[in-house]
């Protein structure tokens, strides 16, 4: 195991010590505070009795109870920070737990009766479902071929039918869309070659080019960037009919965007300025936060489909000069700072025809004071295009 940080690389302590032949890390997830949960085939890690399954803290390694007695080779964590792991195991922490168990933070405990199988992925839906996907062809006694949902309390499978071959990886998509690779070329009785994707709709192929969809080979890895892009790691060497050996990404035709516009201004809590966190992907929720809040004041959300460039001080005697609205007022939403900030969020619905579409925001501070409005000040403004898979 090593850290890359972006010029060289570097050890984590002295590593983990791995089993021979079939030892190694095989699956990394990250904690709520930034820790780092390494799972494989391994017994101790930095010199620790670490039994498959290890945490490090910037500093060292340390064991998560008494681990578990086969190999972890899937990690993933929950809403609230609980951390699932999936793998050939069958007892966690002593406890029977069979290929996938759940670490509170404190101990380990099974989900229900678990899988027949191993668990080779696994992924957190936004609902905070968890999914499962591996070698297994029921979760819970019920069936569920390769794959399936757990919702807090049982299992059921993903679809009908399920894949015809091991998942081996999972990954989810902005909007809420899940993504299946590894060796099946059927899912839910849908073809589609080492790759698929799941949502309300069902399952559907994956394409990179029009030539068609999925790859020659198993697909081992799984990722979403930032910027919405997928990025798949495998065996392959074909992906759509063209050459794309052993790594591809697929890039959006219709990407979401963020851009600023505008200059804020400067009120008693500082200078105002708005910031997406999220880009606004059909289906998922758009995020942003303001910063420079005043400590007495609301905040009004600023959404519209046009731009405007008017002074504050010509709609409201209070304006402070200098400070303008530059956003279209076709909806407002009331927030209250707390600890100068406000996150606003904006659903958008899983809705193709959406796609494209530009909006525009703004969050506009009112100050107050013992006889009323002080002072509105503005941030800059956000143009926003709602982007789709």
């Amino acid at each position: 195991i090593a850290r890359w940080d972006g010029t060289n690389w570097w050890a984590l302590g002295s590593g983990i010590a791995s089993f021979a032949f079939y030892g190694g890390v095989f699956a990394l997830a990250r904690l709520p505070n930034g820790d780092l949960v390494a799972g494989g085939a391994f017994s101790t890690a930095g010199g620790v009795s670490a039994n498959n399954i290890a945490r490090w803290d910037g500093t060292s390694w340390s064991a998560l109870g008494s681990g578990t007695n086969d190999r972890v080779l899937a990690l993933t964590t929950l809403p609230n920070g609980d951390l699932v792991a999936g793998g050939s195991f069958t007892t966690a922490g002593g406890v029977s737990a069979n290929y996938i168990a759940r670490w509170d933070g404190t101990g380990w405990s099974a989900l229900g009766s678990g899988t027949s199988a191993d668990v080779n992925a696994l992924a957190t839906l936004p609902s905070g479902d968890l999914v499962a996907g591996g070698m297994f062809a029921t979760a819970g006694g019920v069936s569920a071929i390769a794959i399936a949902r757990w919702n807090g309390t049982t299992w059921s499978p993903l679809g009908w039918l399920g894949a015809n071959s091991p998942v081996l990886a999972l990954t989810t998509r902005p909007n809420g869309d899940l993504v299946a690779g590894g060796r099946f070329t059927t899912m839910g009785g849908v073809s589609t070659t080492h790759i698929a994707r799941w949502n309300s709709a069902g399952w559907s192929p994956v394409s990179w080019w029009a030539s068609g969809p999925g790859m020659n080979d198993w697909v081992y890895a799984l990722a979403s960037r930032a910027n919405g892009d997928l990025v798949a790691g495998g065996v392959f060497t074909v992906v759509d009919g063209a050459v794309s050996v052993y790594i591809a990404q697929l890039t959006t035709t219709c990407p979401a965007t963020a851009a600023s516009f505008g200059a804020g201004c400067t009120g008693s809590g500082g200078p105002n300025a708005l910031t997406p966190t999220s880009l606004p992907w059909t289906g998922s929720t758009f995020r942003s936060v303001a910063t420079g809040m005043p400590a007495n004041a609301l905040a009004l959300a600023v959404l519209g489909f046009s731009t405007t460039s008017i002074p504050l001080s010509s709609i409201v005697p209070q304006g402070v000069p200098g400070c303008s609205l530059f956003v279209s007022p076709d909806l407002l939403d009331l927030y209250i700072p707390a600890g100068g900030t406000v996150s606003t969020q904006l659903a958008i619905p899983n809705t193709a025809v959406l796609a494209g579409q530009v909006f525009h925001e703004q969050v506009v501070p009112v100050e107050l004071g013992v006889l009323g409005i002080t002072a509105l000040t503005s941030t800059n403004a956000l143009s926003l295009t709602i982007g789709s898979f």
